[in-house]
């Protein structure tokens, strides 16, 4: 792995602890072949996630990408969403979810989820949001 990639994964461990949630993971979107990828998982149940590939617009990335804001969702919109790629890989009852920003557009998804029925508090959605921000900043070239 490069130093690069190793960097991200630690950020994920450690957005994972600050949030006390079972899963963080980083999609990225190729805008030019219009789909979305999740590339680096931390807590994840085994490597299905690698084999994830999702049209541009579809899935929890599709539904980011359409508000452009961070989203929550619960047990109950988990069971409306329970086709979501990453939702059923990964188990998750509980998910929360924000764009990692690229200048102006979408560039990937940050994403952290619970196995458990859980409500994200708002320091807790905002470390999430702070991580984005500092994701986009220090890896615009994995980007």
């Amino acid at each position: 792995m490069q130093a690069q990639e190793l960097q991200i994964q630690g950020t994920l461990n450690g957005l994972r602890a600050e949030v006390g949630s079972d899963v963080s993971a980083l999609a990225i979107i190729d805008r030019r072949e219009r789909y979305s990828r999740w590339k680096w998982v931390s807590g994840n149940l085994n490597e299905r996630y690698l084999n994830i590939s999702v049209r541009y617009g579809q899935g929890i990335e599709g539904e980011v990408i359409k508000v452009g804001r961070g989203l929550a969702w619960s047990y109950e919109e988990s069971k409306k969403h329970a086709g979501y790629s990453i939702i059923l890989t990964e188990r998750l009852v509980s998910a929360y979810a924000v764009p990692v920003m690229e200048e102006q557009e979408i560039a990937g998804i940050l994403l952290v989820g619970d196995r458990t029925q859980r409500a994200y508090e708002a320091s807790q959605r905002q470390a999430v949001t702070k991580a984005a921000a500092e994701i986009a900043e220090r890896f615009p070239d994995l980007l």
